[in-house]
Order: structure tokens, then C-alpha cells, then sequence
């Protein structure tokens, strides 16, 4: 990838004070993307704040605004040609017991942002997804799924209006905003046993940089209607990722809604998937 396809382009990054909205607004900032302008939109003050002190450029604005805003999102997408919509409520125990809420973000939100990509004409919507999505059993899987469905519907019901509408579903991020790895950290500073939920608890991972360089990828061949997977992402046990913080475990039990093991494709999918560049292209 070149680059040339953010070359002179106005990109909104929704959740784009989160952990993947941050590094991929640090990669589009780089000479080589030419990008116009990004616009990064957060519903969390604090972290648009950070981000401003720390990055110092003149292409970049602050929009401080939620999803569920329609207004807000209409007027943020205004003369954007790529919106990269991460923002999510994302954990999923708390989506369990907070499942109106998970509701009105992953997927009404999601709504709001690809109907207000269609009344700007905006060129491409990436809705980044998860592998929660893949026979999804939590409410957060659930949401995200029927996310993807939208997403995908979009060629149903936009008419002549130009926008191309694609889902990115990555694996885990390795030490992503609120992960394990944080709460490791807390307790092994404090002198706390490193929890776990269960000793057959398996996850699919990536760096930051890994799935930096697949978000983009998929933006920059995408064509619209595909589901891009990664086909490098690594399964590692969560208590072996535990073991290299400490070596002491307390176990917890699996959580309501939680797998041992969550899949990036379905088998089902497989018969639809192609794979390109080390990415599986559903269609």
C-alpha cells in the first residue's frame, strides 16, 4: 500500500480518542498518507484533550460529540470522503448487565453514523467490528453482529448516493485501552494475585502496528460489501499471557457472556472468503 488512497482526503475516525482511533490518526498523520485533514470524534473529553497536547498538526480537528447525536454526526461528516467508525462500548461483561446501553451504541449508533455517511455522500465507512460478532452468545456480540448486518444492508437501501460501506473484524488488540493487561498491572503493582477466568480461556491477538497496517489495507482495497479478516492474527492462551506478568493466579471463572475461545471467521463464511494479501475477503 501506497497510500495514495488517503492522499488529499478529509478522514472522521469515530472513537478516535480510543486506543485504535489514536494510533491509526498517529499512522494517517505520517508524509507518506498526504492525508487533507482527520477529524477525530470521542464522546470522552479528557482523551480529545490528551490527544491535542500531544499531537501537534494543523490537519487535525477535535470534534467532541457521541455517535447517538445524529445532528452531531451529520454536521462532523460533512465534506469527509473515509469514515473509520471504531467507537463502541466494548466490554463485554458490562454490556450483560448494561444491555440497553450496549444496545443504543454498537448498533443504533452505528445506524446514526452510516445514514449520516449516506446524507454526506462520504465515499467509504468502515465499521470496525469484532470477533465477538462470530456466533456471537453475549449481548455485545450480538450487537456487534447486528452492526455488521447493517453495514452490509447498506447496498439495499442507498440509492444512487456513492458511499461504499466494508467491515474490518480484528482480533484482540495487545494492551488496548481497559484490557487485561491493565488490570494485570494494577494488581500486580499492588501486590494482588493476577486474575484469570479460566486456565482454557484461548484469544486471537495482533500488535497495534499489525492491525494498523490491516485497517488500512482493507480501506485501501476495498471496492464495498466485503467483511476483511486478518489471516495472521496469532491464538495464544490467556494464562500464558498472565504467566509473563506474575506468578500469581487466581482463577475467577468464566464471566456471563464469555467464550474459552472466539473464532474471526465462520465456517460458513468460508465458502465466501478469498484470501488476498494475507487478508480474508468475505463478500
Amino acid at each position: 500500500m501506497n497510500g495514495s488512497s488517503f492522499a488529499h482526503k478529509t478522514i472522521l475516525v469515530t472513537g478516535g480518542a480510543g486506543s485504535l482511533g489514536r494510533r491509526l490518526t498517529e499512522e494517517l498523520l505520517k508524509p507518506e498518507y498526504s492525508v487533507k485533514a482527520i477529524r477525530i470524534l470521542d464522546n470522552n473529553e479528557n482523551g480529545l484533550a490528551h490527544m491535542r497536547v500531544r499531537l501537534q498538526d494543523k490537519r487535525l480537528r477535535y470534534f467532541l460529540g457521541d455517535i447517538g447525536d445524529k445532528d452531531r454526526m451529520v454536521r462532523a461528516m460533512e465534506n469527509t470522503d473515509i469514515v473509520i467508525h471504531c467507537a463502541a462500548q466494548k466490554h463485554v461483561d458490562l454490556a450483560e448487565i448494561n444491555p440497553f446501553f450496549s444496545l443504543k451504541t454498537n448498533v443504533l449508533g452505528t445506524q446514526i453514523c452510516i445514514d449520516a455517511a449516506l446524507e454526506n455522500n462520504v465515499d467509504k465507512f468502515v465499521f470496525c467490528s469484532s470477533d465477538k460478532a462470530v456466533q456471537a452468545i453475549s449481548t455485545y456480540g450480538r450487537c456487534k453482529a447486528l452492526s455488521e448486518s447493517l453495514t452490509l444492508d447498506v447496498v439495499n437501501y442507498k440509492g444512487d448516493r456513492r458511499t461504499k460501506c466494508a467491515i474490518i473484524r480484528p482480533p484482540n488488540y495487545t494492551r488496548s485501552d481497559g484490557s487485561m493487561f491493565e488490570l494485570w498491572d494494577y494488581q500486580k503493582a499492588h501486590g494482588l494475585p493476577i486474575t484469570v477466568t479460566d486456565e482454557k480461556m484461548y484469544r486471537y491477538f495482533m500488535s497495534f502496528d499489525q492491525i494498523i497496517a490491516f485497517v488500512l489495507k482493507c480501506v485501501d482495497m476495498m471496492k464495498g460489501g466485503e467483511i476483511f479478516v486478518p489471516e495472521g492474527a496469532e491464538r495464544i492462551r490467556i494464562l500464558d499471557l498472565a504467566l509473563k506478568v506474575s506468578d500469581n493466579i487466581r482463577f475467577i471463572g468464566i464471566r456471563k457472556g464469555e467464550k474459552l475461545e472466539e473464532i474471526l471467521i465462520d465456517p460458513s463464511e468460508r465458502d465466501h472468503a478469498e484470501l488476498v494479501d494475507n487478508i480474508w475477503v468475505i463478500q
